[in-house]
């Protein structure tokens, strides 16, 4: 799978390939970034120099001047390869046989996997399967006999924090291959592969090569076994920090807008209710997650409906919306658009998602108006703990025939609207947020036309809507009272 994968077409709610959960990193080794370290005895296999990958998963919790990830250095010749973290003013990073990252590209107490390829004289260097620049003198490489360290350089250079998931091979292999198995447990015998660590011991001092060629390490200082890079505890966490918090929802957003490329793990993490689809309920449910939020009481929508008013879209439900995403049939911007001060609003072209941040419900009538009009292909809407709603149109009762005037008016207005046949009626007045005022009329009118004067005389200036249902239907009018 392609870093650069899309997962919705016009989000509609449907990923079109599966995910494979094939993983098993369930421990890791904390290095204490003093003494600690990893020692694999010297054999000829280990001694790359032509073509080689160097493959880890490193939670870093500091950085020092240059803390070894992989490395089989020489000192006294500096002609071993080798993989580490450099923090040399101005820029925090990755250092790659004396090459490295020109901007900052780490931070600390953050899962990442890395990726270092030799083919013959160039180098390239991944983060999360992204190649980064990487510049400098690089080293002439030969074999030497030192031991192989995971964890450190040499003498004084030692990592801080976790290491996951250490792969080493003797082919330079290619992005889409360092992408297609880095989140997967491998079998130990690819070819190419020299030597594999899984790290799923979680206790003594030897650290086993899976690959059957002999190059187990033994645990050297105190480094202590912990948990280590694993998908089934990452739903949610889009950004890797291991932590839950509102910059996860923005970059969910973002990928389900398309706005942002996900990885596969950012894909997994993204799935919360792991449906196989990322969506409005997926946002939903990680807010609640972050917010920590009891639904037990909330009023759960059972029905949404809404309908087209020339340039308005009315959303009309019955229960706790907590984020709802709307398709387009074409680009159109948000005019108008009041939500709650606790939402978020996203649009990328004919996509729009809004989503609750604070906890707050939209209210129970809703509007949306754009710069023109267009039809609304999907709407979708999620409650607080519970199951998204595909809210179904009604369409407008042409019979209302609802006018308001003068429009904008002061001290009064005239109202006027018709009725096919004799039903019970609601008049009310909402605000620009959706939220009830008042009541003008309500009760059974006859069939035929009505003519009203309404003055208010406790309200602000400003913009409102009058509101004509009689249930089923509704028709809307925005107003401006100038006081």
């Amino acid at each position: 799978m392609l870093i650069t994968m899309k997962i919705f077409q016009r989000v509609v709610p449907i990923i079109f390939f599966s995910i494979r959960l094939a993983f098993g990193q369930d421990h890791s080794i904390n290095f204490d970034g003093n003494n600690d370290y990893i020692l694999v005895p010297d054999h000829a296999t280990l001694d790359l120099t032509q073509n080689y990958t160097l493959e880890a998963w490193i939670f870093p919790e500091s950085f020092s001047w240059l803390g070894g990830i992989i490395s089989k250095y020489q000192t006294s010749a500096a002609n071993g390869y080798m993989l580490r973290l450099t923090h040399q003013s101005p820029y925090t990073g990755l250092g790659f046989d004396e090459l490295v990252t020109s901007t900052g590209i780490l931070n600390s107490s953050q899962w990442y996997h890395i990726a270092a390829v030799k083919n013959g004289g160039s180098r390239k260097l991944y983060v999360n399967g992204i190649e980064y620049n990487i510049s400098g003198s690089a080293l002439n490489v030969s074999a030497n006999s030192d031991p192989l360290r995971i964890g450190s350089d040499y003498s004084g250079r030692f990592f801080d924090g976790r290491i996951d998931e250490v792969r080493i091979w003797n082919v330079a292999r290619e992005q889409d291959d360092i992408i297609a198995t880095m989140d997967t447990v491998l079998s130990g015998s690819e070819p190419g592969l020299v030597a594999y660590y899984t790290f799923n011991e979680g206790s003594g001092i030897i650290l086993h090569d899976q690959t059957g060629n002999g190059h187990s390490g033994t645990l050297v200082g105190s480094p202590s076994w912990a948990l280590g890079y694993t998908l089934s505890g990452l739903l949610g966490d889009v950004n890797f920090d291991e932590g839950l918090n509102v910059y996860d929802a923005v970059m969910l957003v973002a990928i389900m807008l398309e706005l942002e490329d996900g990885n596969e793990f950012q894909l997994y993490a993204c799935d919360t209710n792991q449906d196989g689809a990322i969506d409005i309920e997926d946002v939903v449910l990680l807010m609640q997650w972050i917010l920590d939020m009891d639904t037990i009481g909330r009023d759960q929508i059972s029905n949404v409906q809404y309908y087209q008013d020339k340039r308005s879209i009315v959303i009309e439900s019955n229960g706790g919306v907590a984020g709802f995403q709307v398709q387009l049939s074409e680009s159109v911007l948000v005019s108008d658009i009041n939500l709650p001060s606790g939402w978020g609003w996203r649009q990328n072209g004919a996509t729009c998602v809004a989503y609750s941040m604070d906890g707050s419900s939209l209210p129970d009538v809703f509007t949306i108006t754009l710069e023109r009009s267009t039809t609304v292909e999907h709407l979708k809407l999620a409650g607080w703990g519970s199951k998204a709603i595909h809210a179904q149109q009604v369409p407008l009762p042409n019979s209302f025939e609802l006018n308001v005037g003068p429009n904008p008016f002061n001290p009064g207005c005239t109202i006027t609207f018709t009725l096919s046949n004799e039903i019970n009626i609601d008049l009310d007045v909402y605000n620009l947020k959706g939220q009830y005022i008042t009541s003008i009329i309500g009760g059974r009118l006859k069939e035929g036309s009505h003519q009203l004067y309404w003055s208010p005389s406790n309200l602000s200036s400003g913009a409102y809507f009058i509101h004509l249902s009689d249930g089923n239907t509704s028709q809307i009018e925005k107003i401006l009272y100038l006081k």
